[in-house]
């Protein structure tokens, strides 16, 4: 049976549209259900001497990823669940599904952007990447046009 779902969100319209599914299904799903909302900071690799700054340097990734989880509470907290949210840091899918394992996830939820093919091509998905590594359940969200 169904409990425990876990969203990912990156603030972004395609997150968000994410965020409203699980909602609503987690809303679907009855008491004792569990929403939680996870947004990672991953840092891309720069060589030292570039990535030195001031240690009261404020850290905007990880600002953005609270807003986004902010955000994402908000929508949840309006429809009358209760959520949890993780702030992750490291490797996106790694990161996502570590959590996952952590809070005993039947279901993963996350959005899908899909603009560029060029940029999935060369780059490869980090959807496709979650998808293909792990055996939880995962609802792909594309946000509609």
């Amino acid at each position: 049976m169904m409990r425990t779902v876990l969203v990912a969100t990156d603030c972004s319209d395609e997150a968000m549209a994410a965020v409203r599914k699980a909602v609503e299904l987690s809303l679907s799903l009855g008491a004792g259900a569990e929403l939680h909302v996870a947004a990672v900071v991953e840092y891309v690799p720069v060589p030292t001497m570039l990535g030195k700054q001031p240690p009261e340097a404020p850290d905007l990734l990880a600002e953005q990823a609270e807003e986004g989880l902010q955000l994402a509470a908000a929508q949840a907290f309006s429809s009358g669940l209760d959520v949890r949210t993780h702030l992750l840091h490291g490797d996106v899918v790694d990161a996502l599904l570590e959590c996952a394992r952590e809070v005993g996830a039947d279901l993963l939820v996350a959005g899908f952007r899909g603009r560029n093919r060029l940029v999935r091509l060369v780059m490869g998905s980090t959807l496709g990447k979650l998808v293909r590594s792990t055996t939880i359940p995962v609802m792909v969200v594309r946000e509609p046009e």
